[in-house]
């Protein structure tokens, strides 16, 4: 199979092409590995392959799976895979052995035919909006190499714009699948908090902030992901059932109150060109028939704070687990300054502290469903800028200070952690572009639970307002060494 070919097709595509035995899984194996081969040198989205693996599951991979023979990444952080190294993007943990089993979402994924290719990057215990952790390096966004991919999931998102996978797992305690997807032209789905499992060492990561999914080039192939690995894990202390929604692409989408927001919490400024942009699918949506409504967020969804007591304290709790599996403590120079910060609270806080900042969360939950009670849908920018250059968000070095990076983090990004709070779905869509040719991420939330519905707007706006030819002009550059 030539590159080209792969590159030309979602996951879903690739495998019926397996399933009417037009290809095999090991050709699709090899043309990712040639495509990583030829464009992962200057984007370094890929950090740790696999390829002896992969080829070797590859000739056993039954045709009647799902999604048989897909090419596929996970992120290095959270899910255990065998026979993979699971690192954090830490050089402190980069001597730990592989995984010797799966966790419960990495048997899942293998259950769907997913052809598991290595690990992608992301910034140190995925802590940042964009990716650039100081042990593996920076990952390059494929639309302009000078910018960040966005964060945390910047390596999944640059490998599947880039056409190296056409699906890649992602982790989203605050954005990290939404920005990176709005950043690379992506989709980039947020499920409901529990559909999908996070164990086996955690039931809730990040203080239940955190949502496992993927970035994907096509709305079916999350909606079919979501349904092949959501579903109840007999860890998890609130199992939901197996959520069937592959099915919502091709639903039809009845007429639909929907908010439009546009002030962030916070009062982050807005972009102008990213505010144009949520106003024009605002205004394709009225003249499609659904109410729209102008809406702002209540005071309490200006969750930074609390929210980050949370997952700070989740790192700091990752760093004490894992001083037993390395048999030391971190030497100064084995993490960054935001992890060392992340420990440094976490040890400060105490459990009257944590439970203050559960309590702020809950409050702002239940004015986010007092506030958008009436609606069936919010509209909104999923970032308030566009990606950032390179180095231009410092979590990383001396200069470092918790402040000055907090405002920057949440001025790139602050309509996506509140979310993760509420538990509800989001999705990022790239339904703009730039005036310079960057892709524009525009978010759509729904009620709790209501993945369904949030997957058949999205799969209407794709149809409306289609971006694969975008990305395969993206790719295109890149063959020609022209990206940035």
């Amino acid at each position: 199979m030539k590159v080209e070919e792969y590159m030309a097709h979602d996951g879903i595509g690739l495998a019926r092409l397996v399933q009417r035995a037009e290809l095999t899984p090991a050709e699709l194996t090899e043309a990712a590995l040639a495509r990583i081969d030829e464009i992962n040198g200057p984007l370094n989205a890929v950090v740790d392959r696999y390829d002896e693996l992969a080829r070797a599951a590859a000739r056993h991979l039954p045709r009647s799976a799902p999604l048989c023979g897909v090419p596929f990444l996970a992120k290095d952080v959270n899910i255990e895979v065998a026979g993979m190294r699971l690192a954090f993007s830490c050089r402190w943990l980069k001597d730990l052995p592989a995984a010797t089993a799966d966790s419960p979402l990495a048997a899942r994924w293998r259950r769907a035919g997913l052809s598991l290719l290595g690990r992608s990057n992301t910034p140190e215990f995925a802590g940042e909006f964009v990716t650039e952790p100081s042990w593996r390096g920076a990952t390059a966004n494929p639309w302009d190499l000078a910018r960040s991919p966005g964060g945390s999931s910047g390596g999944a998102a640059a490998a599947v714009a880039a056409g190296m996978v056409p699906i890649a797992h992602g982790t989203d305690s605050g954005g990290s699948i939404r920005v990176p997807a709005a950043a690379c032209g992506l989709v980039g789905l947020k499920p409901s908090r529990g559909w999908v499992p996070t164990g086996p060492h955690h039931d809730e990561l990040a203080g239940g902030l955190d949502c496992e999914h993927v970035l994907t080039r096509s709305v079916r192939d999350s909606a079919l992901m979501l349904e092949l690995t959501s579903g109840p894990w007999s860890g998890s202390r609130t199992p939901l059932p197996r959520l069937e929604c592959a099915s919502a692409v091709d639903a039809a989408v009845p007429a639909l109150r929907i908010a439009l927001v546009l002030a962030a919490p916070g009062a982050a400024p807005l972009d102008d060109e990213i505010g144009a942009a949520v106003e024009g699918i605002a205004d394709l949506l009225s003249r499609a028939g659904h109410r729209l409504s102008a809406c702002t967020f209540p005071d309490s969804a200006d969750i930074g704070e609390p929210a980050g007591v949370l997952w700070l304290t989740a790192i700091a709790e990752d760093i004490d687990y894992h001083r037993a599996r390395v048999g030391r403590a971190p030497e100064p120079d084995e993490l960054e300054a935001l992890t060392w910060a992340s420990l440094a609270l976490g040890e400060r806080r105490s459990c009257l502290e944590y439970a203050r900042a559960r309590r702020a969360l809950t409050r702002a939950t239940c004015d986010m469903a007092e506030r958008f009670e009436a609606f069936d849908a919010l509209l909104l920018p999923t970032t308030a800028r566009h990606a950032p250059l390179t180095g231009q968000i410092d979590g990383r070095t001396p200069a470092f200070e918790l402040g000055r990076w907090n405002a920057q983090s949440y001025g790139y990004a602050p309509y996506t952690e509140i979310f993760n709070v509420t538990g509800q779905p989001a999705i990022s869509l790239p339904l703009g572009t730039s005036r310079t040719g960057l892709p524009i991420g525009i978010q759509l939330a729904a009620p709790l639970g209501e993945d369904a519905r949030l997957i058949a707007l999205a799969a209407w706006l794709e149809r409306e307002r289609p971006w694969a030819e975008r990305l395969t002009a993206l790719r295109g550059r890149l063959r020609r060494g022209k990206a940035g």
